[in-house]
């Protein structure tokens, strides 16, 4: 359950009484955290925050009773009493409501700094009247912010669950599979498809958990858990380095935090027992 409630359309701007600014990926945070009452940046009159048609200020909702827009500079600047921060660093650091608060900032700012011209036929775009969407005037192409839906399952076997390192995380902490779903695919089919690939098993009946927005950069994580029905276990070494069966007694301390999805289900099934 979050705190804040989503708006579709960019403009006109209501009158902010909240602030979030980023600047190349990151979020200014004070010692108060990354939402600010004041923006803690002077605008001066001809920046394009106050341009109409290439405003890089966003209204994202309402967020406990207050207007809340995101703000993106250009160029970062310091300023005193803040820092700049990556949003995966807040992750855990501030409330659950907040950190998706800001995660949804840092996805419209991508969006919008990502289509400023068509991918069709190369023209500027220009923003929607109505709708969060930059829209091509030569070729009519609209392009909303996107979400890459994916499939997060953790699979079992009994009173023993299946944990991975995947490769190419910095941070190599015993997780839940996770994958894309592929044009064409449901979640269940995405799901055992996956399974498959990264680590050779086959799979029984997907039993859903719940969902999770996740802006890195800006998927919706569909959780699931799922017995193994067959196969037999082999890391694919490309995207799973390590991948073990432990019992509920057993998991390991280093896995992900309960404000992640997939720190969810693990906790899911060892409460099961």
């Amino acid at each position: 359950m979050t705190d804040f409630s989503s708006a579709g359309c960019v403009l006109p701007h209501p009158e902010f009484h909240w602030h979030i600014v980023v600047s190349g990926g990151e979020v200014l945070c004070s010692h108060q955290g990354p939402l600010h009452r004041v923006l803690p940046v002077q605008i001066p009159a001809t920046h394009p925050f106050t341009e109409q048609g290439t405003s890089v200020s966003h209204y994202l909702g309402e967020w406990r009773g207050g207007a809340c827009g995101v703000h993106h500079l250009p160029m970062r600047v310091d300023i005193p009493g803040c820092e700049w921060r990556g949003l995966r660093s807040l992750l855990g650091a501030v409330e659950e409501s907040l950190f998706f608060l800001v995660g949804r900032a840092t996805q419209v700012v991508n969006w919008d700094l990502d289509h400023q011209f068509c991918g069709r036929c190369g023209a500027q775009t220009v923003y929607h009247s109505r709708d969060r969407a930059r829209v091509c005037e030569h070729c009519s192409l609209a392009v909303y912010p996107r979400i890459s839906p994916c499939v997060i399952m953790l699979v079992t076997r009994g009173d023993q669950c299946l944990l991975a390192r995947h490769a190419r995380h910095r941070k190599a902490l015993y997780t839940a599979l996770a994958g894309f779903i592929e044009p064409g695919e449901n979640a269940e089919q995405a799901l055992a498809r996956e399974v498959y690939e990264e680590v050779g098993l086959e799979t029984g009946e997907a039993h859903y958990v719940g969902s999770q927005s996740w802006p890195f950069p800006g998927q919706l994580m569909i959780g699931f858990l799922v017995e193994a029905t067959g196969g037999t276990l082999v890391p694919d070494k490309e995207e799973i380095s390590e991948a073990r069966w432990y019992k509920r007694s057993q998991v390991p301390e280093d896995i992900p935090p309960a404000q992640t999805l997939s720190g969810q289900l693990i906790r899911t099934f060892i409460e099961m027992d």
